[in-house]
């Protein structure tokens, strides 16, 4: 039997070095973050920028997306609305809403085939690199990131993996528990109570996942259960205030219980910025304006709520719609049973209660990757379908051109 192979190739030796330019690209715009949060200024700023339009390029260059039409009426659109409360309530700039519109063609990058997994699982290691050095330098107490608290640890190690992990999941490959473990201690670690318990999440959807695996021996079953426990106890004793005086001197417990669990500040800012918007029909249509609110002034422009960061951003419409996206990439999963995907959203959802993880910030790419996964998905199982419809097509072919024998 003659071998049918495709001539066309981007390999070099071993190397594909389409697939590496592209998750290169990706893995770009996660270094950029990472080069704002340490060294803010104007040439971190820039390549921040040239980050988003290399993936622009890329994604056109490529010419791969689940349809680029509705993309880009949804990329258009939500440039739009941030550049209508950019002029009607003033929450936006004019480059903030073109880097909106530009996230969503980074975001079709992020999740083509052709990406590397594993781009998402160095971004998180790298994060996780920032942190332990920062410890190791200047302690515990000590900022991480500049301008931000290290509240933010958890969303930037939370981030990639979750993407990471929902694509695993999304494409039917094998779910490593090692590294939501390392996200969760490091969390523990940094102290916030909203990324401990974010990240648990995480962890006990992965366990859950495996444990329910139907190659799952009992004795892996009960390491995983061992170990749902194990992670489940800081949680009960952050939510429950069971603490002793021994353990009270420790900085991980003393963060949660002074710093963590004491959430007036928060809800103040939440249940302002909610009143707000009884005074008008301007603010439910448009969005709030941040400055004249004094508890997020208080706090510099932190609303501590990705979800009325979005409608702060982009209107009543912006927020429906991201609703319908969330909810519909909910249905999505339970449907076609990816767990670890939808434990991934959740983990999004909860810690974005509480903190900007969302919402017209510079990882807006990321959470419109997480949202619009169904539709690539999807994507890439037609063309998948097409593919071997194809090569079945010129099998037939050959074997009735006499080029075929066996």
């Amino acid at each position: 039997m003659t071998a049918i192979t495709d001539t066309k190739t981007t390999k070099y030796g071993y190397l594909d070095l389409h697939r590496l330019g592209l998750s290169a690209a990706v893995l770009m715009y996660f270094l950029a973050i990472i080069v704002v949060n340490q060294v803010p200024g104007a040439l971190a700023s820039g390549f921040y920028y040239l980050s988003i339009l290399t993936g622009m390029v890329l994604f056109y260059a490529n010419r791969r997306t689940f349809g680029l039409r509705p993309l880009v009426l949804m990329a258009m659109g939500a440039g739009l609305l941030c550049l209508i409360n950019t002029y009607v309530v003033g929450n936006n700039t004019e480059v903030r809403s073109a880097i909106m519109t530009a996230s969503f063609f980074v975001a079709a990058l992020m999740l083509d085939e052709e990406v590397d997994e594993r781009t998402y699982l160095v971004a998180m290691y790298l994060n996780a690199m920032v942190v332990l050095a920062k410890v190791a330098l200047h302690g515990t107490k000590a900022p991480v990131y500049a301008g931000s608290s290290n509240n933010y640890v958890s969303i930037h190690l939370l981030v990639p993996i979750i993407l990471y992990y929902s694509l695993l999941d999304a494409r039917g490959k094998k779910i490593p528990l090692v590294h939501s473990c390392v996200v969760w201690v490091l969390c523990l670690m940094a102290g916030g109570r909203g990324g401990l318990l974010a990240a648990t999440i995480l962890v006990a959807g992965v366990i859950l996942r495996l444990y329910l695996a139907d190659e799952a021996t009992r004795r892996d079953r009960v390491k995983l259960g061992f170990l749902l426990v194990l992670i489940m106890i800081p949680v009960l004793i952050v939510l429950l205030k069971m603490m002793t005086e021994y353990l009270s001197d420790l900085y991980v417990i003393d963060r949660f219980m002074n710093k963590g669990l004491d959430g007036g500040g928060r809800i103040a800012c939440w249940t302002e910025y909610l009143q707000s918007l009884g005074n008008s029909t301007k603010n439910v249509l448009f969005g709030t304006r941040l400055d004249n609110l004094w508890w997020v002034r208080h706090y510099n422009g932190n609303l501590h709520n990705s979800f009325l960061f979005v409608h702060a951003g982009m209107g009543i419409i912006g927020f429906v719609t991201f609703l319908f996206l969330l909810v519909r990439a909910m249905v999505w999963a339970i449907r076609n049973k990816t767990g670890v995907y939808l434990a991934c959203i959740l983990t999004m959802c909860f810690r974005g209660l509480t903190d900007h993880m969302f919402g017209g910030n510079r990882m807006s790419a990321i959470i419109i990757a997480m949202i619009l996964l169904p539709d690539f998905i999807m994507q890439e199982r037609k063309r998948k379908e097409k593919r071997a419809a194809e090569q079945e097509r010129r099998l037939v072919k050959h074997a009735y051109s006499g080029s075929y024998t066996g």
